[in-house]
C-alpha cells in the first residue's frame, strides 16, 4: 500500500487517538502512517521476517512522533484466526479503523538487483514466502480458498471494530491462467458475508497525471512481464489504479 493512500484513509475514516489495525501488515506502512497522524496501531503478519521489519519501522515512527501518547505493536500470526489473536491482546471492539491490503504473491514483492550488482541478468530477491508459512498463505492459494480465507479475515476485522467503525481495503484485478479476475468484486462479497455494509467504493491512481496523460508507477518486474507478454501477442496492460473499498460495521 502506498503511504499516501494509507494516510488519506486514516485521516478520512478515523480520528486522532483511535486504534488502527492492519491484520496483513507486511512491513507496516499503514501502521507507520497511523502513528505519524496521532493514532495507535496494531499489526499482524504471517511472515516473521516482515514482522521484524514492521516493528523496526513502527519504532522509528514512534521516535519521530515522540510527543504522542499513542502506542503501537506488531505480532506474528495468521489473519484467518484474527478473532482468537485479538482476544489474547484484549483488542476486541477496540479499533476505530481496519486498514489493509491483501497479499498478491511473489509477483508483486521483492527487490531487484541490477546488472551492476549481479554482473549479468537482473535478479529478484526477498520475494518468496517462507516455507513454514506457504501452506497458510492466502497469496499462494486457489481462488476458492482465497475467498474463504478473506471471509474469515473479515469476520475477525468485524469483531475488532467498534460499532460504526470502518474497514478500508485496497484491491485490484489480477490475471490468472489468462483470465481477468474481478478481485475487488470478490472482496466486496467477502465483506458483506462477514456482516459489513459497503460504505464507499473509491479509486486510487497508481500513476502521475501531467494534465494530458497518465504515467504509471509500475515496478520493474511488472513492467518487464507486461512487455514480454505483449511481445508474444497476449493482451496485457499496466494497472494504473487500485479500488479502495470502504466497509462499515453497523452501529
Amino acid at each position: 500500500m502506498w503511504p499516501a493512500i494509507a494516510r488519506t484513509a486514516i485521516e478520512r475514516y478515523s480520528r486522532p487517538g483511535e486504534l488502527v489495525l492492519d491484520p496483513m501488515c507486511g512491513v507496516g506502512t499503514s501502521l507507520v502512517e497511523a502513528v505519524l497522524t496521532g493514532r495507535s496501531a496494531f499489526g499482524v503478519d504471517l511472515e516473521t521476517q516482515w514482522v521484524a521489519h514492521a516493528r523496526s519501522n513502527v519504532d522509528a515512527a514512534l521516535n519521530e512522533n515522540s510527543s504522542s501518547s499513542m502506542w503501537a505493536d506488531v505480532t506474528q500470526g495468521d489473519a484467518t484466526d484474527l478473532t482468537g489473536l485479538l482476544e489474547q491482546w484484549q483488542l476486541l471492539e477496540q479499533a476505530g479503523l481496519v486498514l489493509t491490503s491483501p497479499p498478491y504473491g511473489a509477483v508483486t514483492h521483492g527487490q531487484p538487483d541490477t546488472a551492476r550488482v549481479t554482473g549479468g541478468a537482473i535478479r529478484n530477491r526477498h520475494h518468496r514466502y517462507h516455507k513454514q508459512s506457504l501452506k497458510q498463505s492466502l497469496a499462494t492459494s486457489s481462488l476458492p480458498r482465497l475467498t474463504a480465507g478473506l471471509e474469515r479475515v473479515f469476520t475477525g476485522c468485524h469483531a475488532a471494530l467498534k460499532p460504526g467503525g470502518f474497514m478500508v481495503m485496497t484491491s485490484r484485478p489480477f490475471t490468472e491462467q489468462r483470465k481477468l479476475v474481478d478481485f475487488p468484486g470478490l472482496v466486496i462479497r467477502a465483506g458483506l458475508a462477514a456482516g459489513f455494509v459497503l460504505h464507499e467504493r473509491c479509486v486510487a491512481l497508481l500513476s502521475r497525471w501531467d494534465g494530458q496523460r497518465l504515467h504509471p508507477h509500475a515496478t520493474f518486474f511488472h513492467l518487464a512481464n507486461t512487455r514480454t507478454l505483449r511481445a508474444r501477442g497476449a493482451f496485457r496492460v499496466l494497472r494504473t489504479h487500485e479500488d479502495v473499498l470502504v466497509f462499515r460495521r453497523p452501529a
